[in-house]
């Protein structure tokens, strides 16, 4: 498949989604994302089914349709929505959370959430985080090298921070880690990865139950006491806002840390900025967001009304692709988008997506990401990667990442 090659005369596309990344090129979207929003910036594309479905390219564009809320859906239950494979139907087809409802209903689960993930909120967490990065740095210390920096720091910082926010114990943070890695990989079965959410939900329905009389002062009893015996959610629906949390608490930003720190030393003359600058560090949590994108299999919606965008009519019942990782690369937007900068003014990302299902966690994510990034080459200033770069291997998750970063100093 070559990005020049014209749609056949029914209609239906040669491209076929998702594309691939360039080997060589871990850190760069697929080449095929900038051609085709050179020639023909939304044009059809064909799913894994055989389905077609419309894809964006141009930041602007994808902004405008992640931000219509009103005649594009979110509901991955409806007959039609798109997804990037039969896995990714099995992680999302069944989900009961507000990320997969459409307004009003998604506006009122979402509020349930809005005062706990405040920034206020997050940054009292702080001098926690500093105490737990403060351990993982030691544990760094005290390991034999190299150092495997997703085990020892990535995975643990958010896994940490979320456990404590939820009052989850400690001890069953492999049974989290496991369960989160097997649910989202797209190299899961649909059966595993089905298995995997399973195994969660039924946690969480045995947490739910153990704070039913919703007397404690942790998220997971105020939203018992608040809402669940109000009857404003139901208990499978709390079940699910709970495994997403989780998910989006943990994944996510491990992703980023690990990834993040492989950007810097791939980048070492940027690297040496944020080490002689530390001031610059918010900036540059800005930039590797814009830069890695690491959301690269989500922005998708079915339409349910006729929606032009880009010159193109979209009609209901027509899947859409917008994916962030096309309009944080435009350079349209961002000049030379493909050089990583930690000066570039990259507030204007759209890495927690757009509109009302922006990422409620961003306030938490970027205080961890500060946290990580302020302290990790100031503790570790000789820190490097153990292996050449061409023997990582990345993830293929609806979260792009890394399996593992042998490093050493």
């Amino acid at each position: 498949m070559t990005v020049s090659e014209p749609q056949s005369a029914t209609g239906v596309s040669k491209y076929h989604w998702p594309f691939e990344r360039k080997r060589g090129c871990p850190l760069d979207p697929p080449p095929a994302l900038a051609e085709i929003r050179e020639a023909e910036p939304v044009t059809r594309v064909t799913l894994w089914n055989g389905e077609p479905a419309w894809l964006a390219t141009r930041y602007h564009d994808v902004r405008a349709l992640l931000g219509d809320a009103k005649r594009l859906s979110s509901d991955t239950s409806r007959e039609g929505f798109p997804q990037s494979s039969e896995t990714a139907v099995a992680q999302r087809g069944g989900q009961k959370n507000f990320v997969r409802m459409d307004p009003p209903k998604h506006d009122r689960h979402r509020l349930m959430l809005t005062a706990d993930f405040a920034v206020k909120q997050v940054r009292a967490l702080k001098p926690f985080m500093d105490s737990m990065l403060e351990q993982c740095f030691a544990d760094m210390e005290a390991s034999a090298k190299p150092v495997d920096l997703v085990k020892k720091l990535a995975q643990p910082v958010p896994a940490n921070v979320i456990v404590k926010i939820l009052d989850l114990p400690p001890e069953l943070s492999d049974f989290f880690l496991d369960r989160v890695n097997r649910w989202m990989s797209l190299d899961s079965t649909p059966e595993e990865s089905s298995a995997a959410g399973a195994d969660a939900l039924d946690y969480f329905d045995r947490l739910i139950e153990e704070r039913r009389d919703g007397r404690g002062e942790d998220l997971v009893s105020r939203l018992v006491r608040n809402h669940l015996l109000t009857g404003e959610i139901t208990r499978l629906e709390l079940q699910h806002m709970l495994h997403l949390l989780l998910v989006g608490g943990f994944d996510t930003t491990a992703n980023m840390i690990a990834l993040g720190t492989l950007t810097l030393l791939e980048h070492p003359e940027q690297l040496t900025r944020i080490q002689e600058d530390p001031e610059l560090v918010p900036g540059a949590v800005e930039e590797l967001l814009r830069y890695l994108s690491v959301a690269h299999h989500v922005g998708f919606r079915l339409a349910v009304d006729e929606v032009e965008v880009g010159g193109r009519c979209i009609h209901a019942g027509d899947g859409v692709v917008a994916p962030i990782m096309a309009a944080n690369r435009d350079p349209a937007v961002f000049v030379e988008p493909d050089r990583f900068d930690v000066r570039r003014d990259a507030r204007g990302h759209l890495a927690f997506g757009y509109g009302v299902h922006q990422c409620l966690g961003q306030a938490l994510a970027r205080v961890e990401l500060q946290a990580v990034f302020s302290r990790l080459f100031q503790r570790f200033p000789g820190l490097r990667l153990a292996v050449p770069v061409e023997e990582l291997r990345f993830k293929n998750a609806l979260i792009y990442g890394i399996e593992e970063l042998p490093v050493t100093w």
